[in-house]
């Protein structure tokens, strides 16, 4: 039988295994010395945990902290959605009556407006959220490059830092490059 898994001894300790799973690892544990040693070194490290005192945040933690996160203003964000879909349902609305004009029909209703004008709403919204997620993707890689660079100025002398960055932004700029030649897109994707 093969040693148990650290994910599994730490189950066994806090009874998250399930009854046939128990059986078995007590079963491994009383011919395995080197897994008994295993299991006495983290019931002693859970019991040591379990002595230490419970730290309670101060009073001022929650307070400071909400004063740190930006206000959102629910307005603005409204604003922008009318904004967006009045934008997006006067284009399709141009496009709907040139194409119209084209068939000579006008037999515009009701109905159809305002279709239009959700479909118009529901766009500048996924818009929106999809420049949120970019924003979100721009940080992340923001800080990712710092911690690389961070990571890069601890490890290697300054010369050799600044020298790593420049070939990872030339290959990086000469992917792009590449990728821009290499990559065709169809006419009707």
């Amino acid at each position: 039988m093969s040693c148990l898994k650290l994910s599994e001894i730490y189950d066994y300790l806090e009874k998250e295994l399930p009854a046939e799973e128990i059986a078995r690892a007590e079963k491994h544990l009383q011919s395995c010395s080197r897994c008994q040693q295993v299991l006495r070194e983290r019931q002693a490290l859970l019991s040591e945990i379990n002595r230490l005192p419970r730290l309670e945040p101060p009073e001022e933690f929650t307070p400071q902290l909400m004063a740190r996160l930006p206000e959102i203003n629910p307005k603005k964000t409204w604003l922008v959605f009318v904004a967006g879909g009045l934008y997006f349902f006067f284009s399709l609305l141009i496009v709907f009556w040139l194409m119209a004009a084209r068939i000579n029909t006008l037999a515009w209703t009701w109905e159809v407006l305002k279709h239009i004008f959700t479909l118009a709403w529901q766009l500048s919204h996924l818009l929106i959220l999809g420049f949120k997620y970019l924003q979100a993707l721009a940080k992340s890689l923001s800080l990712t490059g710092k911690i690389i660079i961070n990571s890069l100025t601890s490890l290697f002398p300054p010369t050799l830092t600044l020298t790593l960055s420049a070939v990872g932004v030339f290959i990086s700029l000469a992917l792009a490059i590449w990728l821009i030649k290499n990559i065709k897109i169809s006419e009707r994707s």
